[in-house]
């Protein structure tokens, strides 16, 4: 057995489940991008698209897109901030679909690990907390990270958080 094979295939397999559990999420047909895009607002809210841009991973022009879609679809605003600052944050129908994405997200990761015991899963959980937090990141990219996370179920203890070795 490979290791870089079993992980990849596993990583794979979520993603699988994942793009399944946005199916069921009954609502506009929304990407990954565009829950990750909302994960990520909805956590920092009145945050700029240039800041969105860095953990999405999109260009600006493909971020403006992105944003104009959301829009379009009552799930984010636009408001003027200082100057130029144009802040985002998530509509109430946003915060609905995210509250629904969490529990698909959860029962996709269930489906996923069924075929373990209470007592593995809990020494998964560890290990992979383990290696999250062993892999040093910026604040740009441990937020990346976790842009399909339910971040408050961390708290106080986020191993990603963790990681972050610069705040930019």
């Amino acid at each position: 057995m490979h290791v870089g094979n079993v992980w990849a295939a596993h990583v794979a397999d979520g993603n699988d489940l994942l793009a399944a559990a946005l199916q069921d999420l009954g609502t506009t047909p929304l990407g990954l991008r565009e829950i990750e895009a909302l994960t990520l607002v909805g956590t920092h809210s009145d945050c700029s698209s240039e800041w969105l841009r860095e953990r999405v991973g999109l260009s600006q022009s493909g971020t403006v897109r992105l944003v104009d879609r959301l829009v379009s679809l009552d799930l984010l605003r636009r408001k003027r901030s200082q100057g130029r600052e144009v802040a985002l944050t998530v509509t109430p129908q946003a915060r609905r679909i995210l509250r629904r994405w969490s529990s698909s997200r959860d029962e996709a990761m269930t489906t996923a690990l069924a075929p373990l015991s209470v007592a593995e899963r809990k020494t998964l959980t560890d290990l992979l907390a383990k290696a999250l937090l062993g892999n040093e990141r910026v604040r740009s990219v441990a937020d990346r990270t976790c842009r399909t996370c339910d971040w408050a179920a961390c708290e106080p203890s986020c191993p990603v958080d963790g990681s972050v070795t610069e705040e930019e």
